[in-house]
């Protein structure tokens, strides 16, 4: 099977292109004809004949639907790599309608979480659930190096470092030693707030900008715990990555489903409730290992590799050559 992966660019090398390349290596490995291309190799792409295309995102899709108004030449699967609803943009009421008209032209929508559902079901297309799987392989159970508590995500609003900046100082003073780190782009706007805000805090020398890294497996291995207070996503692959290490992670929303068995725990998105979450994690390390392990179990199962892979080779088996 002949299969197009439209990505309009690659350029990042973080989040959904990183997603996009891995499958595509998956793919190939098990004996499909794969290739990503770029928004300049567009033209020449379409015109070749596929059994498959996807549609890795909202600019894609109308991309797709620019080049073929009316009907497409062979099944489209459209991926969200995010919360849906966070691709409508914000009084881009033209742009809104052109993707929503384009959607209910796809053949299978792939969203990342089951709550995603009601969201893109009201397309009238077949939608799918798959998550994405970490790129580490599972641990075995090791002991914490290092009383540290790392944050792994760029620095954004939505990220809400402020957010465990503020409960961190809470609880700081009973627990020296202690650090966090934030591992993300920090050259913006919401990251030189959060600065400001470590310095008024006098906690500088606890709680660290370490600036962004492709692999993070020391990292995650000597933590004590992951937090990860984000307020928006559309998997949260660093749960899953700090499970691979068995490591629980302290979160607002179980935004892949390990908190429900134990990996991890969910508080209330306020400055109290996440104090008494990072104060729950930090005084009781056997607690902490008992989560990782469920954490590591869950994903292990859940969010393998080859499990996800075999959901996207029983998707596309439903193709033919010819679509009629």
């Amino acid at each position: 099977m002949r299969i197009g992966i439209y990505k309009d660019t690659l350029a990042n090398k973080r989040g959904a292109d990183v997603a996009v390349l891995a499958l595509a290596e998956g793919l190939r490995e098990r004996g499909f004809e794969v290739e990503v291309f770029e928004r300049p190799q567009l033209g020449e792409k379409v015109a070749e004949p596929w059994d498959v295309m996807v549609s890795t995102g909202t600019n894609e899709i109308l991309d797709l639907a620019a080049a073929f108004p009316e009907r497409f030449p062979w099944p489209v699967v459209q991926q969200f790599h995010t919360n849906p609803k966070s691709q409508f943009k914000w009084k881009k009421f033209r742009r809104n309608w052109k993707v929503r008209k384009a959607l209910r032209r796809v053949d299978v929508i792939q969203v990342l979480s089951a709550e995603f559902i009601p969201q893109v079901a009201k397309y009238g297309t077949k939608v799918e659930v798959i998550g994405n799987w970490s790129k580490y392989a599972a641990t075995d159970s090791v002991q914490p190096a290092e009383r540290a508590i790392i944050y792994p995500a760029a620095f954004q609003t939505v990220k809400r470092q402020d957010l465990l900046i503020k409960a961190f100082a809470k609880v700081a003073g009973d627990f020296p030693g202690w650090c966090v780190k934030f591992f993300g782009a920090d050259k913006t706007k919401h990251a030189e707030k959060c600065r400001r805000l470590v310095a008024k805090l006098g906690l500088s020398d606890r709680i660290l900008f370490c600036g962004f890294s492709d692999s993070l497996d020391k990292e995650y291995a000597k933590c004590a715990f992951v937090a990860f207070p984000s307020f928006a996503e559309g998997f949260g692959l660093v749960l899953a990555d700090a499970a691979m290490f068995r490591k629980p992670s302290l979160t607002v929303h179980d935004w892949i489903g390990s908190a429900a068995i134990g990996g991890g725990i969910v508080t209330k998105p306020t400055v109290g409730a996440y104090a008494e979450g990072l104060r729950r994690l930090m005084s009781d390390p056997a607690l902490c290992s008992a989560m990782g392990d469920a954490a590591c179990g869950f994903c292990e199962k859940t969010y393998s590799r080859d499990r996800i892979l075999d959901a996207w080779e029983s998707l596309f088996s439903a193709f033919s050559r010819h679509h009629t």
